[in-house]
C-alpha cells in the first residue's frame, strides 16, 4: 500500500494506492465534496480482493487535498479529468477502469472524452450526462433542511447526515450510525467547509464518442440525478450495461456493497479480455 501526495495540473493530491502494482488498475473518483471516506470499505477491499490495483484520492477541494478559494480560482469538471489522468502519470499507469459516482461520474466522462486512450473502462455510479434541459432537475425538497451555521465539525456533520437521509432510497432503512461515522470521518480529513462547484457542460450530445465498456449503476429513487439521467447514458454511449437498483436514491447502500462488487469485477475482467 502507498499513501502519499501528488502535485499535479496545480494542485496537491493525497491518494492511496492499493493492490498489486501490476494488476489491473482501478481509480475511483468521488462526488462532489467527498473525501476517500465515502467509498464503502467493503468496496474498496473487495476489489483489492478481487485482484485489482485499487487507486483512490480526495478530489481536489475535499479532504487532504488542495483546497480552493472558488472566488480567486474556479474550476471546472475538465479541470478535475485533468487532474485524474496526472494521477495516472504520477503513479505510471498508461490507462485505466475509472470508476466514479456523482459528480465523480461526469469526471470520468469528461476524462473518457477528452483522454480516451488514458480509459480502458468507465462505471457510472448514480450520475449524469448533464447539466441539460433535456433531462430532469433535482428534487429541491432535498436541499430545504441544510441552511443554517455551519461552525463546528459536528455542525458540518449534521448537515451531511440530514443530505444523506435526504436522498436515500425507500430500500432500505436509514441506517444513521454509519452514515454519522463518515461523515465525521469526512470532516476529520479537514475538508473544505465552502468548496466550489465545479462548472461543467452537458456531454449528451458527446456520449457517442466514448467507445470503452461502460457500466451504469443507478438507483430509481435517485432524487439528484433521476432515473432518465441513467437511461440517457445507456442510450448515448455505445457499449453500456445499465443495472437498476429499484427503491435506492443517490447513495451506495452498504447492503448492496457486495453485489457492486461482483458487478464491477465481472465488467472490468470483461473489459481486460479475461
Amino acid at each position: 500500500m502507498t499513501s502519499e501526495f501528488v502535485e499535479t495540473n496545480g494542485v496537491r493530491l493525497w491518494f492511496e494506492d492499493l493492490g498489486p502494482a501490476d494488476a489491473p488498475p482501478v481509480v475511483l473518483v468521488s462526488g462532489g465534496g467527498a473525501s476517500v471516506v465515502w467509498w464503502p470499505p467493503g468496496l474498496v477491499s473487495g476489489l483489492v480482493d478481487a485482484g485489482f490495483r485499487v487507486v483512490q484520492f480526495d478530489n481536489r477541494d475535499v479532504g487532504r487535498s488542495t483546497h480552493i478559494d472558488w472566488a480567486s480560482a474556479p474550476y471546472s469538471i475538465d479541470d478535475m479529468a485533468a487532474d485524474t489522468v496526472g494521477l495516472l502519470d504520477a503513479r505510471g499507469i498508461p490507462a485505466a477502469h475509472l470508476v466514479g459516482i456523482s459528480v465523480g461520474g461526469t469526471v470520468v466522462q469528461a476524462t473518457a472524452l477528452a483522454f480516451p486512450d488514458r480509459v480502458r473502462s468507465l462505471t457510472l455510479l448514480s450520475t449524469s450526462p448533464g447539466p441539460d434541459p433535456r433531462l430532469s432537475s433535482s428534487d429541491p425538497a432535498v436541499f430545504a433542511d441544510l441552511g443554517g451555521p455551519v461552525e463546528t465539525a459536528e455542525d458540518a456533520a449534521e448537515v451531511d447526515v440530514v443530505f444523506s437521509r435526504a436522498v436515500a432510497g425507500s430500500r432500505f432503512p436509514f441506517d444513521e450510525r454509519y452514515y454519522r461515522e463518515v461523515a465525521l470521518a469526512d470532516q476529520a480529513r479537514g475538508t473544505n467547509r465552502n468548496p466550489g462547484m465545479p462548472s461543467a457542460s452537458s456531454r449528451v450530445d458527446a456520449l457517442d464518442r466514448i467507445q470503452v465498456p461502460t457500466l451504469i449503476v443507478h438507483g430509481t429513487e435517485d432524487p439528484i440525478y433521476p432515473f432518465d439521467h441513467a437511461e440517457t447514458l445507456a442510450h448515448g454511449i455505445p457499449h453500456t450495461t445499465l443495472v437498476t437498483w429499484d427503491g435506492v436514491g443517490h447513495e451506495l447502500p452498504p447492503p448492496l456493497v457486495p453485489d457492486l462488487v461482483s458487478t464491477i469485477t465481472t465488467h472490468v475482467r470483461a473489459a481486460t479480455g479475461e
